[in-house]
């Protein structure tokens, strides 16, 4: 491997040896803030090295190709970029969650740093994914993150509002999703298995090459993309493969739930746009009707069960199965400069509007957990109105703390493409990608599914300035959140709104991949 093949795989490199640093340094010296430090500073320079890497990849240069395994290319590292900042994110989540439900002695076996350490380990996979060319670094990038998930699922120390039923519901989540991720990985092992009998190759450059003899006379070819694409749409949640998904993210620690719905998903929708670009496979009506009624499917269906949801995380869950469905739309004529521009903005939009409505739920949550501990508030819930995890809890929060339910009203909006959003932004791209494309099947979906889903999450934001005097309110009190939770929502509501308003200085990022 040459000097700039190694340079071209330098985040890699970084979030290994940040890897490395990290497992050596709990060896030595046990820290909950020093590993945060340690993650971030990898995080950050793993970031960096994606502008460096950037800069190398000039005039007619605009690829890099690392043996067959990794291809290296503008699109990519921006990808790579945006996962990395969500991951950024998601560890100040983290920290905040555990610095409340881990015993700082270390009595119950509870450290925290294996979090951290996992957490670099997930985003190492969602990289080596991203930059995939072969279908061998696929499934090491997938299984990557699927390994690091478990345990991350399971993560549940000492619980918060009720511990024994928190740390069930956590193991609950944990098996669950490993049965998921058993079943989509057999799926789609078996689908690259018939794709290499059909081509004789495992790189996607080689199937490409014959792949218009493939896609005309091998059926053998054809049953083999459909398996492994199945086994995509279990990573994405896409109906009718979303079961169990919402008891997942219910059960899950809520930054670990932030981290599959954000990192895991748009790492896989990254992968999507390389393998269908490169095998060309927007030319098959046959998989792109698959697509079209799993993305329907997805936009009616999950927007139609999350009406029924009083538990938050569960309608965020139905909320992100809906979400991937519109990106699904845009993704169809992914072909088109457009259409990719319209798929990347709106992964862009459903990220900061998924990571921050799960930053306030998370932060919530943490404000109730250290009230519990100084005895404030019960530990064990009696009612709704007491349990953060509910709709009822949040009734008001905008009289007892305006600026958090400030944030999350904007978080709301956005989700559902009310103007002066980044929400509203994407929802626009993926009308136009579909009066491009000419796909009226799936823009009645799009209209109905946001036509529902406008209905729960209005009701939600009318939720949080609705008074009742039958409520005791003042029992719940202020919610107070760390100054690191209001660094975090305040970036993320601040992204909301520039982006929202300003769209061009993100339409200029994209267009200049």
């Amino acid at each position: 491997m040459s000097a700039q093949e190694l340079f071209g795989i330098l985040p890699l490199l970084i979030l290994s040896a940040g890897i490395v640093i990290l497992l050596l340094q709990v060896s030595f010296w046990r820290g909950h803030l020093g590993a945060l430090v340690t993650t971030l500073i990898t995080l950050l320079l793993a970031m960096a090295s994606c502008f460096w890497v950037a800069d190398e990849l000039t005039g007619a240069t605009s690829s890099l190709q690392v043996t067959e395994l990794i291809l290296i290319d503008y699109t990519a590292l921006f990808f790579t970029l945006i996962l990395l900042v969500t991951a950024f994110a998601v560890s100040i989540m983290g920290f905040n969650y555990l610095r409340l439900r881990c015993d700082p002695k270390g009595v119950a076996g509870s450290y925290p740093e294996e979090y951290y350490i996992l957490l670099l380990l997930a985003m190492l996979g969602a990289c080596t994914l991203i930059f995939s060319s072969h279908f061998a670094t696929f499934f090491l990038g997938l299984e990557l993150i699927s390994l690091s998930l478990y345990p991350m699922l399971g993560f549940s120390l000492t619980g918060d509002l009720s511990p024994k039923r928190e740390q069930l519901q956590s193991l609950e989540s944990a098996i669950k999703y490993l049965i998921l991720s058993a079943l989509s990985t057999a799926l789609g092992l078996f689908g690259i298995a018939l794709i290499y009998s059909a081509s004789g190759a495992l790189d996607f450059t080689g199937i490409a090459s014959r792949i218009t003899e493939l896609s005309q006379t091998s059926t053998l070819f054809a049953t083999g993309v459909t398996l492994f694409l199945i086994s995509v749409a279990f990573k994405l949640s896409l109906v009718p493969f979303h079961i169990w998904t919402p008891d997942v993210y219910q059960g899950a620690p809520t930054p670990t739930t932030a981290l599959i719905a954000t990192v895991a998903k748009g790492a896989v929708i990254g992968f999507l746009l390389r393998f269908f670009n490169t095998l060309d496979l927007y030319s098959s009506k046959t998989l792109i009707d698959m697509l079209s009624i799993a993305a329907i499917a997805s936009m009616i269906v999950g927007n139609l069960l999350a009406l029924m949801q009083s538990n938050i995380k569960r309608l965020l869950a139905y909320s992100s199965i809906a979400h991937i469905g519109y990106l699904i739309v845009a993704f169809i004529i992914g072909k088109s400069t457009f259409g990719t521009e319209a798929v990347i903005y709106y992964l862009i939009a459903y990220i900061i509007t998924t990571l921050g409505a799960f930053a306030i739920v998370g932060l919530v949550a943490d404000s109730v957990e250290e009230k519990v501990l100084s005895g404030e508030y019960p530990e064990n819930p009696t009612s709704d109105s007491q349990n953060p995890y509910q709709r009822a809890f949040y009734q008001g929060l905008l009289w007892r703390s305006p600026w958090l339910a400030s944030c999350f009203a904007a978080m709301l909006l956005s989700l559902a493409g009310i103007p002066l959003t980044i929400g509203f932004i994407g929802k626009f791209y993926v009308f136009t990608a579909g009066v491009e494309g000419e796909m009226w099947g799936l823009l009645a979906g799009v209209v109905i599914g946001s036509a529902l889903g406008l209905f729960y999450y209005l009701r939600l934001l009318l939720t949080l300035v609705q008074r009742d005097s039958s409520l005791n309110t003042t029992s719940n009190g202020t919610v107070q959140i760390a100054a690191s939770g209001q660094l975090l929502l305040l970036a993320l509501t601040g992204a909301l709104l520039v982006f929202g308003i300003f769209p061009q200085i993100l339409i200029n990022w994209i267009n200049a991949l």
